[in-house]
């Protein structure tokens, strides 16, 4: 007679296959009484569990077993980005519970040799599943193997091709910028990134200047503006024309352009992207890597699951809001 699977004691019994799974091994969490009555049966039914799989199952419960090797492209390398440290160790977690180790790789998207060369490595090493980015520059039709690989793209530096993407959820984070403006009496901000940020959050700013002013009785023709740093003039006529009380500002230019700071100081403003890392004195969103390399791991796992490679043709996004952190008690020397 051949030995019952756990399956099949599960049905006898009347419970799940996982209760069942956990009793044998006298887990904590089922009740004594179920916990008999399950190795009761499966000593009156002859079962014993197979070694190779058990030893499958619980390496997978310890998180150490190996499934394959996943890319990670960037242009910049991790160690010089030690802001994104949430986001890389995140990622890596995730990628150990499915089976994954991830290799990283510092490319210079503008070389196409080199590409070429990364992607052949890539192959040669059995890869099959890329994370691209964040990227410190934007990044527009690089030439890859994308046919040869599942890619998911993280943050909004690659404008082209579309590929399914995690990243910040800017829609809502300006949505909740301008609730805070609008809190303290402000009804005119205007809607400033620069010529550095644009390629990350232009288009989210100018959805939200339009919609605004859309609605709103005060109007303003041109409430939308990316500076140049380097243009302080430029800037300073256009805020002489549209007069805006407030600003949602893409990044702060007070370390980066003086000139278009001193324009604006006075202004109430609301940064969308406040430097990683520093002390909080003032509020401000922080930005939620931990959750994105959650997601990135997850959705790339899929793609490998379903065999799902190349530029897809409905690309899937998952948008991840900020947190807003107040600033806190100074902490007390010594």
């Amino acid at each position: 007679m051949p030995r019952p699977t756990m399956r099949q004691l599960a049905r006898e019994l009347g419970i799940s296959a996982a209760t069942v799974s956990l009793a044998l091994r006298s887990d904590s969490r089922i009740t004594p009484e179920t916990t008999a009555r399950v190795k009761s049966l499966a000593a009156s039914r002859g079962y014993h569990a197979d070694p190779v799989v058990a030893e499958g199952m619980s390496r997978a419960r310890r998180h150490d077993f190996y499934r394959e090797t996943i890319g990670w492209f960037l242009d910049v390398s991790p160690q010089a980005q030690p802001w994104l440290g949430d986001l890389f160790s995140s990622a890596g977690e995730r990628g150990r519970m499915l089976g994954y180790q991830i290799e990283f790789f510092t490319v210079d998207f503008e070389d196409k040799a080199a590409l070429r060369r990364t992607a052949r490595m890539c192959r040669a090493r059995g890869i099959r599943g890329l994370l691209l980015g964040p990227l410190e520059h934007a990044l527009v039709d690089p030439v890859l193997p994308w046919g040869d690989f599942s890619w998911v793209t993280i943050g909004q530096s690659l404008v082209s091709p579309a590929l399914h993407r995690v990243g910040r959820d800017y829609d809502k984070d300006i949505s909740f910028a301008l609730s805070r403006l609008r809190a303290q009496g402000w009804c005119r901000p205007g809607f400033v990134d620069d010529n550095t940020m644009h390629h990350l959050m232009g288009l989210p700013l100018l959805r939200a200047a339009l919609v605004h002013y859309h609605r709103a009785e005060d109007k303003m023709s041109d409430a939308y503006y990316t500076a140049k740093l380097d243009r302080p003039a430029d800037f300073a006529r256009w805020l002489k024309r549209n007069r805006p009380d407030s600003l949602v500002l893409g990044k702060s230019f007070e370390e980066r352009a003086v000139e278009l700071h001193r324009l604006v100081a006075h202004l109430p403003q609301v940064e969308l992207s406040p430097p990683d890392g520093t002390v909080c004195t003032q509020a401000r969103f922080v930005r939620d890597y931990a959750s994105m390399g959650h997601s990135a791991m997850t959705l790339l796992h899929r793609l490998l699951a379903d065999g799902e490679k190349g530029i897809p043709r409905n690309e899937q996004t998952i948008v991840v809001s900020s947190a807003w952190q107040e600033p806190g008690p100074a902490e007390l020397p010594g």
